[in-house]
């Protein structure tokens, strides 16, 4: 029964925040499908790219160091990743996924996609819809061959950015750990929920919760997983 309750205590969270965000033509630039969940979360459209996809550490650093050079770039599709833990990846996954870069340099992973034709249709589609004056980072410095000078990087960039980490790392300004962290970005989000201010932080805020924002993360946002 208290799983239930603890739902609809999310789902009322859920609507909430919806009310609460002000902000809805931002553009989230995420290096897997925790991006997705965002936009799922407030119900609205995909104003980015960056959905049902990945890119390991290094590729996404490069990425965000030159967003609006990469991002004018055709996708050129790929046999084979870069990475030889992807190509295992692919081999072993549930379909065929298309692997492409931009500019020859930064190699994105369509996970979730069945073809090339797929990918290039929703990524040129979604490619149009950026709003360069109202673009944040999510970067999860704990997996895909991230390190603390990758985390250290990202941290330095101007954009407003978030990193979600496994484990403290010292000194780092946009850093969420989230005690229950899984590698899974769908999963990944819920459980990073209670942990930080999305609504203050796409709302032009810090990324932190204060007191406040602590007890209605406690109230509307409990733990549900296993």
């Amino acid at each position: 029964m208290s799983y239930f309750i603890d739902k609809r205590r999310q789902q009322l969270g859920r609507a909430i925040d919806r009310h609460r965000l002000k902000n809805k033509t931002f553009t989230l630039i995420s290096n897997d499908c925790w991006g997705a969940q965002v936009y799922k979360h407030f119900n609205l459209p995909f104003n980015t790219p960056f959905i049902n996809l990945m890119l390991a550490a290094p590729c996404y650093l490069k990425l965000a160091s030159a967003p609006q050079h990469y991002l004018g770039q055709p996708l050129e599709f790929q046999a084979e990743s870069r990475y030889e833990s992807i190509n295992t990846l692919r081999r072993g996954w549930k379909h065929y996924f298309p692997i492409a870069t931009l500019g020859g340099e930064v190699e994105i992973q369509f996970l979730h996609y069945h073809s090339d034709e797929e990918a290039k249709e929703k990524w040129t589609r979604r490619v149009k819809r950026i709003n360069w004056e109202n673009i944040f980072f999510k970067f999860d410095g704990s997996k895909d061959f991230a390190t603390p000078e990758l985390v250290q990087q990202f941290d330095q960039l101007t954009f407003p950015r978030l990193t979600l980490l496994r484990e403290p790392q010292p000194g780092i300004k946009s850093a969420v750990v989230v005690p229950d962290y899984i590698t899974d970005g769908f999963k990944l989000f819920e459980r990073s929920l209670p942990h930080f201010d999305l609504v203050g932080w796409l709302n032009g805020g810090d990324v932190h919760v204060t007191p406040g924002t602590q007890l209605y993360k406690k109230v509307f946002f409990p733990k549900v997983w296993q």
